[in-house]
């Protein structure tokens, strides 16, 4: 079988997001469904899929997943590299992302969503354990240069969401839609989401 034949029997994906969590990837996300890029499948949601998508991550990982496959999907695909301040990036995932698996896993009965999150957890235990620590300033400037140096620039759009439509709009080359870029799951909507004591 040829490789257009076998790329036409696979999903077709048109932007990949390559930025770490507590970086404005779900106001991303949501942007990118209203460009129409949508459904776009997102960690969050992955809490809230029965079964858990999380395990079958890890088993791919394990497995070690199949390039060409993976190649063959990603080909074609245009990439967007979400950052932010690297100071306010710490404070936010030890507010949000860290506090929410510490209580987890100290959680006697989890709920649904809790075991979603440890799977998650043990997942990114194998591919980002330098996140695992209560200091991790550089993290995300070591990841972000990871990302640059592996993707072509024609490829890659390095993002802020706080810079709206305009650059993300014309690398899509799309035009702006008529709507307020989203703006969602700042720290307190975080932490009320996942029951975490409010901030004083």
């Amino acid at each position: 079988m040829s490789p257009s034949a076998q790329r036409s029997n696979q999903p077709s994906i048109r932007v990949i997001c390559l930025g770490l969590g507590r970086t404005g990837t779900i106001s991303l996300a949501e942007a990118l469904e209203i460009l129409g890029y949508g459904p776009c499948y997102h960690t969050s949601r992955w809490v809230h899929s029965r079964p858990s998508d999380f395990h079958r991550w890890i088993e791919q990982y394990e497995k070690g997943g199949d390039p060409e496959l993976i190649d063959n999907i990603l080909q074609d695909a245009k990439f967007i590299l979400t950052t932010r301040d690297p100071e306010k990036w710490e404070r936010s995932m030890k507010l949000t992302i860290n506090a929410a698996v510490k209580q987890v896993l100290a959680a006697v009965e989890p709920e649904e969503w809790q075991k979603s999150v440890a799977a998650w957890n043990e997942l990114r235990t194998k591919l980002q354990p330098e996140l695992l620590t209560d200091n991790f300033n550089d993290a995300i400037v070591r990841h972000n240069k990871h990302v640059e140096d592996l993707i072509p620039a024609s490829q890659l759009l390095v993002y802020k969401v706080e810079d709206g439509w305009e650059p993300l709009t014309e690398f899509l080359g799309v035009p702006i839609p008529e709507v307020p870029f989203p703006n969602v799951n700042n720290t307190d909507m975080f932490r009320a989401m996942v029951k975490l004591p409010p901030l004083q």
